[in-house]
């Protein structure tokens, strides 16, 4: 079986198959929920995928790991239904 990645941007891509639920997110909304499950940002549970941008989108992945992502949540759900390999410039 092929592993089926999508950009997540900044030229990052994760393994669809690992993945739970793609949520739209802002930093604030990110830093609620690492407070309620008590998870630190820094912690290598969190996969910071922004390189610094915006943060617009959460990934949660099966192990547990939370990826962030500085690409829209619509725009993550549209490469998961299609090829996954489209541009950042969306």
């Amino acid at each position: 079986m092929r592993e089926r990645l999508i950009n997540v941007g900044q030229k990052s891509f994760v393994n669809f198959d690992e993945i739970i639920c793609i949520v739209s997110a802002d930093a604030e909304k990110v830093r609620r929920f690492l407070n309620r499950w008590q998870i630190s940002k820094d912690s290598m549970q969190v996969i910071n995928l922004t390189s610094d941008q915006e943060t617009r989108s959460m990934i949660i992945f099966k192990n547990g790991t939370i990826g962030l992502s500085s690409v829209n949540a619509t725009v993550l759900a549209k490469r998961a239904n299609t090829d996954g390999s489209q541009s950042d410039n969306e």
